[in-house]
């Protein structure tokens, strides 16, 4: 710690001045008697613990700039039992066959929910995504908390739905993808020949009333 220079006024004895500079050499006390530490900080030491997270804002600047795709240690997520009986989409995310269970949301239109795995990687991925005149859009999440991901791509007329999933963490990885309806359409086709404006939505579901 270095203390500003102070102009010492005469008279002034050699003792007193020793007596000073050992009185400031040493460590600093605060009311009460604390201990004000001027050495180094050393933070998540063996036996230390991380007081001031400086480790977590590290993995979580990491993570914003992208040096890593995932950051920390997260239990992947396990299959949904209410997700097990959804229609089947398969395909592929770059080079990785995916295969997805997908469903419409129940208190929305023209959006779907679900899950996918990804090759042999643990766990599943949870997804929430939604179209519109032919496009499509949707999200992921690795952990069920943060977006890890996002899907952009169009729907043909077979329901086959092409395009580019870009990692949340990293903008800079965009890889293609293409996924097509195992069996039951979940996602509407749509014509896209110009100006044709057609899609191909199921049928609205009929009311639970009677008489309507």
């Amino acid at each position: 710690m270095r203390f500003p220079l102070r102009t010492v006024p005469r008279p002034f004895s050699l003792a007193a001045a020793a007596a000073l500079t050992l009185t400031l050499s040493g460590p600093v006390s605060a009311a009460g008697d604390t201990v004000l530490s001027t050495g180094p900080v050393v933070v998540g030491g063996a036996g230390q613990p991380d007081s001031l997270g400086i480790n977590q804002a590290i993995r979580d600047g990491e993570a914003k700039r992208g040096t890593a795709l995932s950051t920390g240690t997260f239990k992947p997520l396990s299959p949904r039992a209410e997700y097990a009986s959804l229609p089947v989409y398969v395909g592929k995310v770059g080079d990785k066959a995916v295969r997805l269970r997908l469903g419409p949301k129940p208190d929305e239109r023209d959006s779907v929910r679900g899950e996918y795995t990804s090759g042999g990687a643990p766990g599943v991925r949870l997804l929430a995504g939604e179209w519109e005149d032919g496009t499509f859009l949707m999200e992921e999440s690795d952990d069920g908390t943060r977006v890890s991901g996002n899907w952009e791509g169009t729907i043909d007329n077979a329901g086959v739905v092409r395009g580019n999933w870009t990692d949340a963490f990293n903008p800079a990885i965009i890889l293609p993808f293409m996924i097509r309806p195992l069996g039951l359409l979940v996602i509407p086709p749509f014509d896209m020949t110009p100006n044709s404006g057609v899609t191909y939505a199921p049928p609205p579901p009929k009311s639970s009333i009677s008489g309507w």
